[in-house]
C-alpha cells in the first residue's frame, strides 16, 4: 500500500465541507520545501605585491633657450616698407631690421617744425611790445592795465613755444621710430611682419634671442613641484658631456592647459664651455636625485594603476590581511604608463587588491585568484 503524503494531507481536513476551501489553501504548505539559500559567496580578487621605487633619479625633458628672449615691434603705426632679416638670422645690435614707409612721418616733422617757426615769430613779437609798453609805463604814457595785458601775451608765446618744440622733438622721434633696430645681439627665433604690411604700434614683427649663456626649459608636473631640486645635471641630446645646472626661477602660476610649471635652470659657469655651438631649442634630459625619505613620512613604492582607489576622501590601497581586507591611505605622487607611484608605509611586499578595487569594502571577505 502506497503512502502519498499529498492523499494523507487531503484525508487529515475532510472533517467538513466548510473547510474544502480552507484545506485547498493549506494544501500549499504540505508541497515539499524549496533549496535553502546559500551563504553570499566571497569576491574573488586579484592580488599584487607593493614593488619598491629602486630608481634613485628622475628626470624631465626640456629644451636649450636663451635667458631673454626680446619681442620686437614698431613704437608707431604704419606700413612696412622693407623687411631686411630672415628667421634664424644672426644680428648684431643696432642692426636695422625693418623699416615704416617714412612719408607720414616726413609730413609730421614738417608740421611740427613750422609749428616751432610760428610760435617763435609769436614769441619775439609779444616780447617786444611787452618791453615797448614797459618803456611807456616808466614815462606814465601807458595804463598798468596795458602793461600787464602785454606781459601775459607774452607768457602765453613763450608757453606755446614750448609745446611746439615738444611736438617737434616727438616729430623727430617718430622719423627714428619708423626704423626698427635690434637692441641687442643674438638670433632672430621668428620673423613675422611682411612687406607691405599695415602694422599698430606694439605689434610684435619678430622675438630675439638675446647672444649670452643658455638656459635649461622644462616643465614640472604638479606632483614635482613641491619638491623640485635646486641641482641638477642636463644630459644633452647628441652625447655631449653632462652639465650641472641651478634652478634660477619657477613660473607663478600653473599652465592652465598642461597643468605643469615652466622652470629655467642656469648652466654652472664653469661648465659654460659645454653648450658652445648648441642650437636653440635643442632637447635635452635634465636629471635630478630623489630626495632622502624622512622618518615616518614613508617610502616611495609602486602598484599596479588598477591598485588604487579614490573615493572624493584620498587614495587608497586594499591590503590582505588573513582573508579580508583593509583600506591603507597612500600618497599618490604619479603615474607612469600603467603603474602608480605612491608614497606609504606599508612595506615592500605587501600583498594588496590589484583589481576589483570598487567592490570591496572594510573588512569584507574575499577570495584570492590563484
Amino acid at each position: 500500500m502506497s503512502h502519498n503524503p499529498e492523499d494523507a494531507c487531503v484525508r487529515r481536513f475532510k472533517i467538513s465541507p466548510s473547510l474544502l476551501f480552507g484545506g485547498l489553501v493549506l494544501l500549499t504548505g504540505c508541497q515539499p520545501s524549496a533549496e535553502p539559500v546559500l551563504d553570499e559567496v566571497a569576491p574573488l580578487v586579484v592580488t599584487t605585491r607593493i614593488q619598491a621605487s629602486d630608481a634613485s633619479t628622475w628626470s624631465l625633458t626640456g629644451t636649450w633657450q636663451a635667458r631673454h628672449e626680446i619681442p620686437l615691434s614698431f613704437r608707431i603705426g604704419g606700413k612696412v616698407a622693407a623687411r631686411l632679416v630672415d628667421a634664424g638670422a644672426r644680428v648684431e645690435m643696432g642692426q636695422v631690421l625693418f623699416r615704416l614707409d617714412p612719408r607720414d612721418v616726413s609730413q609730421q616733422r614738417i608740421a611740427a617744425e613750422a609749428q616751432v617757426a610760428s610760435a617763435r615769430a609769436e614769441t619775439q613779437n609779444a616780447e617786444r611790445e611787452r618791453a615797448r609798453l614797459a618803456d611807456m609805463l616808466k614815462r606814465k604814457l601807458t595804463s598798468q592795465q596795458e602793461y600787464d595785458r602785454a606781459a601775459t601775451s607774452a607768457q602765453s608765446a613763450r608757453e606755446q613755444l614750448v609745446a611746439a618744440e615738444a611736438e617737434l622733438v616727438q616729430a623727430i622721434n617718430a622719423t627714428e621710430y619708423a626704423v626698427l633696430k635690434a637692441p641687442a645681439s643674438g638670433i632672430l627665433l621668428d620673423v613675422t611682419g611682411q612687406q607691405g604690411q599695415v602694422v599698430t604700434a606694439g605689434q610684435s614683427l619678430a622675438t630675439l634671442a638675446e647672444k649670452g649663456p643658455l638656459e635649461a626649459e622644462v616643465y614640472v608636473p604638479e606632483d614635482r613641484r613641491a619638491q623640485l631640486p635646486t641641482r641638477a645635471v642636463a644630459d644633452p641630446i647628441g652625447g655631449e658631456p653632462q652639465i650641472p645646472v641651478s634652478l634660477r626661477e619657477v613660473a607663478g602660476a600653473v599652465d592652465p592647459a598642461t597643468r605643469t610649471w615652466r622652470a629655467r635652470f642656469t648652466i654652472d659657469p664653469a661648465a659654460s664651455d659645454g653648450v658652445q655651438g648648441v642650437a636653440l631649442g635643442t632637447t635635452l634630459t635634465l636629471r635630478f636625485k630623489r630626495p632622502a625619505e624622512g622618518p615616518g613620512e614613508g617610502a616611495i613604492r609602486w602598484v599596479p594603476l588598477g591598485a588604487v582607489l579614490e573615493r572624493g576622501d584620498g587614495p587608497l590601497v586594499w591590503r590582505l590581511v588573513e582573508g579580508h581586507v583593509e583600506a591603507e591611505a597612500v600618497t599618490l605622487l604619479g603615474i607612469e604608463g600603467e603603474h602608480a607611484r605612491i608614497r606609504t608605509r606599508l612595506p615592500v611586499g605587501t600583498q594588496v587588491v590589484a583589481l576589483g578595487v570598487d567592490r570591496l569594502q572594510p573588512g569584507q571577505t574575499v577570495r584570492v585568484r590563484p
